[in-house]
């Protein structure tokens, strides 16, 4: 008899989701508010809007950790040898650089750098200066490096910058240790992301979903 009613429920429980499900599907604007309030959640955002974003025949993405000078130059590189010894237009070479951990700083705004004193933070000092940097050194060419490895230059040429939100969160919970809201501090970092960024819930659970479509995938962590 057990078995019985424990079928009929689930059975029961199975009529109500389809129910609720093909009642979701044939409301478009439902749907896609569904989709909103996943991504405004943390939860991963279904469209991958990120990977959209990569157009042509060769696509990758290079993944950093630590060292994100490095994934620029490499960037900047594996574009200039694509077109100048393989022949493949830059048109059709979609570079996305996927940052976590210390990487997630070339990122965040001049504002969030000189407001948080960033460069104090993440021992990054100023080339120009010599002191603790009170800007995003990343953002323009450095002396000694390629003069296109910068967020600015690679963003023109269609590089695409992800964010991982874990590692957001860290950083926020890092930088209000001493005192202040951590969920304050995140909403603030979030905002100050430089233009053309992706906030992602999680680059590991994001990688997957791109190699999935098809993305190629490099991993790049090195000192220069």
């Amino acid at each position: 008899m057990s078995d019985t009613v424990a079928r009929r429920g689930f059975l029961f429980r199975l009529s109500q989701a389809t129910a609720a499900l093909t009642a979701l599907l044939a409301d478009p604007g439902r749907l896609n508010s569904a989709s909103a309030s996943a991504a405004i959640s943390g939860s991963p955002d279904p469209d991958d809007a990120w990977i959209k974003r990569l157009k042509g025949q060769q696509k990758v993405m290079i993944q950093v950790h630590q060292y994100f000078m490095t994934a620029l130059v490499d960037a900047r590189t594996m574009l200039a040898n694509a077109r100048d010894m393989y022949g493949i237009p830059e048109a059709q070479h979609s570079i996305a650089v996927i940052t976590h951990g210390v990487a997630i700083q070339g990122l965040l705004s001049n504002d969030v750098w000189q407001k948080y004193a960033l460069g104090a933070f993440y021992k990054v000092n100023d080339p120009k200066t010599g002191a603790p940097a009170a800007r995003n050194i990343y953002l323009t060419p450095q002396d000694g490096e390629p003069p296109e490895a910068a967020v600015s230059s690679l963003t023109k040429r269609g590089v695409v910058f992800v964010v991982c939100n874990v590692a957001l969160k860290n950083l926020s919970k890092r930088l209000t240790a001493a005192g202040g809201s951590p969920d304050t501090m995140h909403d603030e970092l979030a905002a100050g992301l430089v233009d053309g960024a992706v906030l992602v819930p999680d680059v590991f659970v994001a990688m997957q979903r791109a190699q999935k479509r098809g993305v190629a995938y490099i991993f790049t962590d090195r000192s220069r």
